[in-house]
């Protein structure tokens, strides 16, 4: 065989080498993104646990603030327009919360499918009231639309701060007790501490 057929095989068979490697890298990192995200662009459950285990542990974050979120009623409308179409509304929530929050905050989805979550990082709880309740307003009054319909959706929040002996389920814990708390009334912020 002459030296420039060889070359030619060779240089084919490497960059089929390379293609596959490619095409199979980027097939991991789809992997690696479903597992730690949810369908709807934020982060999911099982990511939120890890998240809190790391922040907890962190030297650098010196507090942080954990809000549960509950989209009111919503229910009502995954039972009168089906969960695709309902859906829709999920996503421009979060789209809506993802411009609201700083860069640095976390957002994930909690255990149900309207329940969210954020973590503030290195920002007093007074702070995050106030930034809850903008964002309270901002999702009432934003304009929802369905099938051409106008929906008025309305949030409720679970907030609470960490504190130095916490544990991530000590924290999850007090959350759903201040937003169980906050959807009795529904389209509130409620804080509970320790």
């Amino acid at each position: 065989m002459n030296i420039k057929l060889t070359l030619i095989i060779f240089l084919s068979v490497s960059a089929g080498f390379f293609v596959a490697y490619l095409i199979f890298k980027g097939k991991i990192a789809s992997l690696k993104s479903l597992a730690f995200s949810d369908d709807l662009g934020i982060y999911n459950h099982r990511e939120l646990k890890s998240k809190l285990k790391s922040i907890i542990k962190n030297p650098s974050i010196h507090s942080f603030v954990f809000v549960l979120i509950d989209i009111d009623r919503f229910k009502n409308y995954n039972d009168h327009y089906g969960y695709d179409k309902a859906d829709v509304l999920l996503q421009e929530f979060v789209n809506i919360t993802k411009s609201f929050i700083r860069k640095s905050d976390l957002f994930f989805r909690y255990k149900s499918g309207d329940e969210f979550a954020i973590i503030f990082s290195n920002i007093g709880v007074n702070e995050a009231i106030e930034v809850g309740n903008r964002l309270r307003r901002v999702i009432a009054y934003h304009p929802f639309e369905l099938n051409n319909q106008q929906i008025n959706l309305t949030i409720s929040m679970g907030i609470t701060s960490s504190e130095k002996s916490d544990t991530p389920e000590k924290i999850r814990k007090r959350a759903e007790l201040a937003l169980h708390e906050a959807k009795q009334s529904k389209n509130t912020v409620v804080l509970m501490e320790e």
